[in-house]
């Protein structure tokens, strides 16, 4: 099983409901003349799909993050053998108390964060250390978190996904918050532009868990030369 076949799952759920709804949205467009504009039911299920569509990359998101989180903290890594991208997500606590520190004790506070860097302690990192950064997810989104767990890769595996991607959450954005009626998103949609949509997030949410996949798997957030041991944890 690798890292986030689960998550995968859990997409694929998202994303059948999202065919559920374009399979609704054809039979409607069957049973119409071709003279007759879409009903109000049918333009407010394609501005819905953007609903559902958003659902899975968001759910990829905040789920694959966990699981690459979890599975680091469960091969026990010594905080001093982390990649050095990694510590702005590993001494999150740190960081935070230094932030918050009272005058008196701001020098105390910095000293613990460096004190940190060469520290042999376990690295625990809360699988929800991103917090609600991930509850709006953007492509730059996305870029921030591969920089935070050392991950030198665009956020999406072609350049023609980014527009698809800030157009799903943008639309989503709309409905979910109140400021376009959800009839009035899909307008002007075919099933084809949702079709089109429903691949773009499927590429989306998968780029983004195989990137995950492989980075874990070659143990890329630790440095070159402790990655041997930690392997024989990982194969154990």
């Amino acid at each position: 099983m690798t890292l986030c076949q689960q998550v995968r799952s859990g997409v694929h759920t998202r994303l059948f409901e999202a065919r559920e709804l374009l399979n609704a949205i054809n039979g409607e467009e069957a049973e119409r003349t071709s003279l007759s504009l879409p009903s109000t039911y049918s333009t407010t299920l394609r501005g819905l799909t953007y609903i559902s569509i958003y659902g899975a990359i968001e759910y990829a998101v905040i789920q694959g993050t966990q699981a690459f989180i979890n599975y680091l903290c469960g091969l026990s890594v010594n905080t001093k053998h982390l990649e050095h991208a990694l510590y702005s997500v590993a001494l999150d606590s740190q960081l935070s108390s230094a932030r918050d520190a009272s005058p008196k004790k701001k020098w105390e506070t910095r000293r613990k964060i460096f004190s940190a860097l060469e520290s042999r302690s376990i690295c625990n990192i809360p699988d929800n250390v991103f917090g609600t950064f991930l509850h709006n997810v953007y492509p730059q989104t996305i870029e921030e978190i591969f920089s935070c767990l050392g991950i030198n890769k665009d956020p999406t595996f072609s350049g023609r996904d980014i527009g698809y991607f800030k157009e799903i959450t943008e639309q989503r954005n709309a409905v979910a918050h109140g400021r376009e009626a959800a009839s009035d998103v899909g307008k002007g949609l075919t099933s084809n532009d949702i079709q089109n949509r429903i691949d773009a997030t499927y590429r989306i949410c998968s780029y983004f868990l195989d990137v995950l996949d492989e980075h874990a798997t070659e143990l890329r957030f630790v440095r070159s030369r402790y990655r041997a041991a930690y392997r024989v944890r990982a194969e154990a």
